[in-house]
This record gives structure tokens, sequence and C-alpha cells, in this order.
């Protein structure tokens, strides 16, 4: 079997896709810093609904992927991300008419589902149109759209809502996702080509396992500085959260466009190493900020962003090395399913601790979730990777 190497990775149906999920992305960057204030403020919420209110995404999330999965294959990419774009945008869009924190919690059970959808189909459209040793470039490039969206979002989310308040900026945010169906119309019915052999299609990828508890032990300080920075940038004395998320935004970026090649280039030990070691540094040194040096705060966020940026694409090109066509969907389900879990379990488990303990306390046990995913890493994820590339194996890149 013959294996084609695809030179360009930004196609059509690639840029595409990227434009359609920017949307959808854009407008959770808006909502973001808006958010926790709205279940402070109106709703009356504490530390803990702030976090489960971001967490709760992870159960319908979870939920939603066995029954999603295989219709990838059978129902190809569009219609259920132009679906999946159309629930997260009613979402947003009704966030501010909610009247209690149970009812936001209902409706972003919704916006979870819908995610999961997103992320799923979007990955694997993207990585299945190139070469397996290319498919950490095709992750990083994509990224470009959320986390664009985390830096501008949160300036135009923070200027609507200072202007028109909460259920403006929801609204808003709403038509900002409905945008990410334009370009989708466009996109030419997909969807992998799979032999019917009588074997039924998995719906869980135990190769996809470790990998992905090494995310979710990193994804936690992901959660944290999300949830908790619109909270904590007042207790510092000239920080601004806007100016935050533009600082991990900016980094990532660099990272993600100027730097797509290194998780491959890298391979998954060094690049995971590096990665994981940015977080427990940039998590670590936004514990301890000085309140009155907001400089601080800013120099902790790049480590922190440098290592968001390598980790995801790193680990999962490892995840998907000698994975069939037929196979990607639910290797990526599985996954991402881990990002999904941690972020149930950590939205909890950061909300506990920001009551009990404070802000800074959030950012230092996020740090040590971390290195619990460091040790992960290189005892046991590394060593199963390195033992199947000795393992031969093609794939032809339609």
């Amino acid at each position: 079997m013959s294996h084609e190497v695809k030179e360009r990775i930004l196609t059509r149906r690639y840029l595409i896709v990227l434009a359609g999920a920017f949307g959808v992305f854009f407008a959770n960057g808006v909502v973001t810093p808006v958010l926790p204030l709205f279940v402070k403020g109106p709703l009356g919420g504490g530390d803990v609904a702030v976090g489960v209110t971001f967490a709760i995404t992870a159960v319908s999330a979870i939920g939603i992927r066995p029954w999603i999965t295989p219709k990838f294959n059978t129902w190809g990419y569009k219609p259920i991300l132009i679906g999946s774009f159309a629930a997260a945008a009613a979402s947003f869009a009704l966030t501010g008419y909610m009247p209690n924190v149970v009812s936001l919690i209902a409706l972003r059970l919704i916006l979870g589902a819908a995610m999961a959808c997103i992320f799923i189909g979007s990955l694997t459209a993207v990585t299945s149109w190139v070469s397996s040793d290319r498919a950490g470039e095709a992750v990083s490039l994509f990224s470009v759209a959320p986390y664009i969206s985390m830096g501008l979002g949160p300036f135009l989310g923070q200027w609507i809502f200072h202007q028109y308040g909460f259920t403006v900026t929801f609204l808003a945010a709403g038509v900002i996702a409905c945008l990410g169906i334009i370009p989708m119309l466009f996109l030419q019915a997909d969807k992998p080509e799979i032999i019917d052999d009588g074997v039924p299609l998995k719906r869980f990828y135990p190769g996809a396992v470790m990998p992905g508890v090494v995310i979710a032990f990193g994804i936690v300080g992901m959660l944290a500085f999300g949830a908790f920075i619109p909270l904590f940038a007042p207790e510092i004395q000239g920080m601004q959260v806007q100016f935050a998320f533009l600082t991990l935004s900016v980094v990532v970026l660099l990272f993600r466009t100027l730097g797509s090649k290194l998780p491959d280039k890298w391979g998954p030990k060094r690049t995971g190493t590096v990665a994981t070691t940015g977080l427990i540094i940039g998590l670590a040194a936004l514990s301890v900020t000085p309140s009155a040096w907001a400089w601080w705060a800013y120099l902790s966020i790049v480590p922190f962003a440098m290592g968001m940026a390598l980790q995801y694409p790193g680990l999962l090109s490892l995840t998907l090395e000698h994975v069939e066509d037929r196979d990607r969907p639910v290797a990526i389900s599985t996954f991402t399913m881990l990002f999904d879990i941690s972020n149930g379990l950590s939205g909890l488990f950061i909300g506990v601790v920001a009551a009990v303990g404070g802000y800074r306390s959030v950012f230092a046990a996020s740090a040590f979730m971390a290195f619990i995913g460091l040790l992960l890493l290189l005892m046991v994820v590394v060593p199963r990777y390195e033992a199947l590339k000795k393992t031969p194996f093609t794939r032809v890149v339609k």
C-alpha cells in the first residue's frame, strides 16, 4: 500500500471547517469573562456555582459521545457540525434569560453536547485529510480559531457588557455563533470511505486513554484560568482580565502557527515534557503573584500558555499514531472524552478549593495536577508510544 503525503494542509475544505468553528469559538470567548459575573451577580451563585457552571458542559459532552461518534462515519461531518453550531448559538443567546443557576446549568448541558460534536467532527475531518506525521501540525493550525477567539472575544464581551449589560452580551454571542453556519453550507458533503467488513464500529478506543489522562490533569489549569481569572484579576493592582486572556492567546497562537511543526518535529516525549513543565511553572507563579505586581501575573501566563499550546496537539498526534480511518472518530472521541471528564470533575474541585482557600490556591492546586500528569507522561505514555513506533504501519491519505 502506498503512502501519499498530502503537502497542503490549508486546503479549501480545511479553511471552511476552520471558519465555521471560529464563529462558535469566538462566541465562547465573548461569554467567558462575563459568565462568572452573571453567576455571582444576578443569579446569586458563589464560587462553587461558578466552577460547576463551567464544568457541567462535560456531563452532556461525555453522554453524547457513544451515540454521536459512529454517526460521523455514516452521516459525515457536515450535517452534524451545522446542527452543533446551531445548538451552541441557541445556548449562548438564551443565557441572559435564565432566572437561576439551575436553569443556566440545564442550558449549559446543551452547549456541552454541541461542543463535543464540534471538537470530534472538526478534528476528525482535518486530521483525516493529512498524513499521520502531520497530524500535530494540522491540529496546531486549526487551534488558531479558539485561541484568537480567547484573545479577542473577551474584549468584545467586556465592551458589550459595560455598554448594554448581560442579556445583550449573550444575545450577541448567539448571533456570532450562528455566523459559523454560513461557511459550512459551502462544504462539499464528505465522510470517510469505510469498507463494510461486518465488524461493528467501535465506541471506545483504549489506546487513547492514557494520553487523554495526561491531558485531563493538564486541563485543570485551563479551566481554573477561564473560570477564576475574571475574579482573581481585581485582586492584583493594574491587572485587567481582557489583557490576561489576550496574553494567553497571543503566546498560544505564536506556538500554534509559527511553531506548528514543533510537536511533530520534537516528538511526544520532548513536546509533552516541555509543555507540561510550562504549565506547572506558569500556574505556580500565578499562585504567588504579589498583589501590586500585575507584570508578574502577565509573565506567569507566558509559560502556562506555551504549555497549553504544545500539549494538546502533541498528545493528540501521539494518540492517532497507527489509527485506521474507520477508528479515527472514536480515537479522537475517547481522547477528548478525558478532556471533558476533567472539566466535569475539575469544575467542582477548583470551585471547592476557591471557596476554602481563595483563588491563589486554585492555581497552586492546578500546578500540582499538572505535575501528576508529567509523571504519567514519562512513566507510562512515552514508553508505550516508543514501543508502538517499532510496529510498521502505513495509511493512504485521500
